[in-house]
């Protein structure tokens, strides 16, 4: 396989990993520009790898080889093996449901979640992605990334409303990113998901630089009646998390 078929099997793979339904031979080569007997012999050699599927409908989706793949990659990660002890601990004194994400361009990843009894319902799960300005993890990027780089991002977001609550402009974000630097944690208020109320802190490497986060989430009301106990919690399990990664200045 030369390196140009090499950077457009990634391409593809990229691009399906954002698509949940599904997509035509026809419809994937027009958005990647990639000629149409080009991409059938590259979805062709994915399939019969068991890197990609297709449908009855025709249409390609990421295949079980790469969910192998994501999950061996998600718990050899060091901070998931590091993170995952604290964050049980921390579901006790939480009540809600606890999160570890990282951060890929202009969304998160998320590569743990830890439930409790009275959890409440969420989209998010362990691989799924979703956009920084609409979730309390990403906003927490935003908001403890150094300056340049929180320009850079808060330039490159599309802002997409997914509820009355979702901040779609640049300008109110980053106020509000300021508030949340001083208060040393971020809120997301039914901001992507409705009902759902979020709690989220920083985690830092050696150099002081945030490269995951934490966070509690649950039903609005709940959260809300017990909030100061439960951002304290958040910012601990960040804190706890951040010194297994080298970060002394706590």
């Amino acid at each position: 396989m030369s390196v140009k078929s090499a950077e457009r099997v990634l391409d593809i793979i990229e691009y399906l990993s954002r698509i949940e339904e599904g997509i035509s031979l026809m419809t994937l080569s027009k958005e990647m520009g990639i000629p149409k007997s080009s991409m059938s012999q590259l979805l062709l050699t994915m399939v019969k790898k068991g890197y990609l599927t297709k449908s009855e409908g025709n249409l390609y989706k990421l295949g079980h080889k790469l969910i192998i793949a994501g999950n061996r990659a998600r718990t050899s990660n060091d901070i998931y093996s590091a993170s995952i002890p604290i964050l049980r601990n921390k579901i006790i004194l939480t009540g809600g449901t606890l999160f570890l994400a990282i951060r890929s361009s202009t969304e998160i990843i998320y590569l743990a979640k830890v439930d409790s009894e009275n959890a409440q319902r969420t989209t998010a799960q362990p691989g799924t992605r979703k956009p920084l300005h609409s979730t309390g993890l990403g906003k927490t990027f935003l908001t403890f990334e150094e300056e340049k780089i929180r320009n850079n991002l808060l330039d490159s977001i599309l802002y997409k409303r997914f509820t009355e609550n979702t901040i779609t402009d640049k300008y109110t974000l980053s106020s509000e990113m300021a508030k949340y630097r001083k208060q040393g944690y971020v809120i997301d208020d039914e901001e992507g998901e409705e009902g759902v109320y979020c709690i989220a802190a920083p985690i830092f490497n050696d150099s002081g630089e945030i490269i995951a986060a934490v966070s509690c989430a649950g039903n609005k009301n709940r959260m809300l009646e017990n909030s100061d106990d439960i951002a304290s919690q958040v910012i601990e399990a960040g804190r706890e998390i951040s010194k297994t990664q080298g970060y002394n200045n706590l």
